[in-house]
């Protein structure tokens, strides 16, 4: 399992930190949650409209989240692989059967910092 707090926003933290958290995980999203649930995603796209509009970087994330995310409970990688081409999302939820975050499916791996291509194993 990955360390998922990159990937994941309180619904009260701020545009801002849903920026940063971004930038730092590099895969264009982040998973919002409330109370340790899922409740939305946010996305590159999401902060550029908000942008557009003039809301400000203090604003909650739940000006700007998409309530219609995709999740999935699925626990075989294969059949997580199919559901994120499916779906084309960059960022997978897996929850349980409570909707709490228990991991999150990535559609590629990033560059590193220096712009090296992940190594295949």
């Amino acid at each position: 399992m990955r360390d998922v707090q990159k990937f994941v926003v309180s619904v009260t933290d701020t545009i801002h930190t849903a920026m940063e958290k971004i930038t730092e995980n590099k895969h264009r999203a982040v998973i919002v949650l409330d109370q340790g649930k899922v409740v939305g995603t946010v996305s590159d796209g999401d902060l550029r409209r908000a942008f557009l509009q003039e809301i400000l970087p203090i604003a909650p994330v739940e000006k700007v989240m998409n309530l219609n995310c995709r999740t999935t409970t699925e626990q075989d990688p294969h059949k997580q692989r199919e559901l994120i081409q499916r779906e084309k999302v960059t960022v997978l939820p897996v929850v349980d059967r409570q909707n709490e975050l228990i991991d999150v499916v990535l559609a590629y791996e990033p560059f590193d910092d220096e712009g090296r291509a992940p190594i295949q194993g």
